[in-house]
């Protein structure tokens, strides 16, 4: 896994970081079929890229908002993990104390 992303503030309460993701799945998936025999799943290993945005908006010191956006731009031919998405996004709000 390498994540690279770099940081841009826009005003004193808004920063938005653009970034990329590579994630290189080293073996290939495997199951274990009804009859209790373990199967390798084709073509499962290899790379796959996303990209993310996060916007931070700063309330205050002490409260802000965060929006990630993700997608991917390359993708492994057989996905069985089933965390396959077209695009994903959360908003999240976080304090200090």
């Amino acid at each position: 896994m390498f994540r690279a992303s770099y940081p841009f503030k826009i005003g004193n309460k808004l920063q938005i970081t653009p970034g990329l993701l590579s994630i290189y799945h080293l073996s290939k998936d495997k199951f274990t079929s009804d009859e209790g025999v373990q199967r390798t799943i084709e073509d499962s290993e290899g790379l796959t890229v996303n990209g993310n945005l996060f916007l931070n908006y700063k309330i205050n010191e002490s409260n802000g908002f965060q929006l990630g956006i993700g997608a991917p731009f390359l993708v492994r031919d057989v996905r069985p993990d089933g965390l396959t998405r077209r695009f994903v996004a959360n908003l999240e709000y976080g304090f200090t104390f």
